[in-house]
C-alpha cells in the first residue's frame, strides 16, 4: 500500500511538472511595433458668423478636362439658426483657383427640402463638382481651390486645399 502511495504520488508529481507524455509548445512570437500613420483632418475656414466650412478633395490628382470633385462639411458653431436648403450638389455661392474667385455659374436652389443648420449641427461630405467653365483655369500642374456659401447675407468661405492637373490635354 504504502508503494502504491509512492507511485501515486510520484506520477501527480511528474504530471503537474509539465513533465509527460503531453507537453504543450508554446511559442513566443515577437511583435513588431504597429506604425499607423493618422490621416490630416483638413482644417477648417474661417469663422464667420458662427458658421465655418470645410473643403476636402476627393482626390488630389486629376486627368485634364476632368473636373473636380469635393466634399464639403458645413458647421454652425454659432448661436443662430440658419436655413439650409438641400440639393443634389452644394449650395454654393462662389469659387477659387488660385486666388481667383468666380460666381458659380448656378445659382443657389430656392425650393427643394429646407432643413435646419442650428447651434451645434453640421452638414458633411456635401458633393461639390466644380463647374465646367472652370477648366480652362485648370491647367496642368498644382492649383489651390476654395468655395463659398452665402447664408443671408454671411459669407462662409473655405480652407483652401491643393489638387493638381497631371498631363497634358
Amino acid at each position: 500500500m504504502k508503494t502504491r502511495s509512492c507511485a501515486i504520488l510520484v506520477a501527480l508529481v511528474v504530471v503537474s511538472g509539465g513533465i509527460g507524455c503531453s507537453r504543450h509548445v508554446a511559442v513566443v512570437r515577437k511583435s513588431r511595433p504597429v506604425h499607423r500613420v493618422a490621416q490630416p483632418q483638413a482644417e477648417w475656414g474661417p469663422l464667420a458668423g458662427g458658421l465655418q466650412c470645410r473643403l476636402r478633395p476627393v482626390k488630389r490628382a486629376y486627368p485634364p478636362g476632368e473636373s473636380p470633385a469635393f466634399k464639403v462639411d458645413l458647421s454652425n458653431r454659432g448661436s443662430r439658426v440658419f436655413a439650409f436648403i438641400q440639393s443634389e450638389q452644394a449650395p454654393l455661392d462662389r469659387f477659387a483657383i488660385d486666388g481667383r474667385w468666380k460666381p458659380w455659374p448656378s445659382r443657389p436652389p430656392t425650393d427643394g427640402k429646407t432643413l435646419a443648420l442650428g447651434p451645434g449641427v453640421e452638414f458633411t461630405e456635401l458633393p461639390a463638382v466644380l463647374p465646367a467653365d472652370a477648366q480652362s483655369s485648370l491647367t496642368a500642374g498644382p492649383h489651390t481651390i476654395q468655395v463659398a456659401f452665402s447664408f443671408e447675407g454671411i459669407e462662409v468661405v473655405s480652407n483652401p486645399v491643393e489638387i493638381e492637373i497631371i498631363g497634358q490635354p
